[in-house]
């Protein structure tokens, strides 16, 4: 009887340390995983950079990694739009194409933000594919922009370096979400 005891007490405990080791082994695995993942993009800098910008990277896995992508995207793309509307509250000084090109981005960036926005929606709701199509729009709206912009006398180091970076962060998260879906 009392060896039965033993066992019930002894029996779950056993399962929780199996599972509890099972789960770092899962994490040590999911971060090498990561890496292959992140190496795997056409922007591995920026995969890596975005992984480790999140405090619980440690404990996230590979799905996580497609939505942690998605929001270094969106918040890259909060620095640019910001830098850009401060610098479009200021024209005098502007050439006209650069006004024009600064303008046209502009009004690209409402559609990368809703198509950003899109892509989260849908990574949440488990649709991978749907979810790295809008990335995939988004991505190519971005390179418009920044082809628009840079090509522009005028151009900021501080601007050109944001659009690089959104740039980046497009890049590294439609390589991660097509990976994953």
């Amino acid at each position: 009887m009392a060896a039965c005891t033993r066992w019930k007490v002894f029996f779950p405990v056993l399962i929780l340390c199996v599972s509890l080791l099972g789960m770092a082994v899962s994490v040590s695995g999911d971060a090498a995983l990561i890496e292959d993942v992140c190496s795997k993009t056409t922007r591995p800098d920026h995969c890596k950079a975005c992984y480790k910008l999140n405090s619980k990277s440690s404990q996230e896995n590979v799905k996580d990694l497609g939505r942690l992508s998605i929001g270094c995207v969106f918040l890259e793309l909060g620095i640019f739009r910001s830098t850009l509307g401060s610098l479009l509250k200021n024209t005098n000084n502007m050439a006209p194409e650069f006004l024009n090109a600064c303008t046209s981005c502009s009004t690209m960036l409402v559609s990368v933000d809703k198509r950003i926005k899109d892509a989260l929606e849908a990574w949440q709701q488990a649709r991978y594919e749907t979810s790295t199509m809008h990335m995939w729009y988004a991505v190519s709206i971005i390179n418009d922009c920044r082809r628009g912009v840079r090509m522009m006398a005028g151009l900021t180091k501080s601007l050109s370096d944001q659009i690089i970076a959104l740039d980046g962060f497009g890049q590294a998260s439609y390589g991660v979400l097509d990976q994953i879906h």
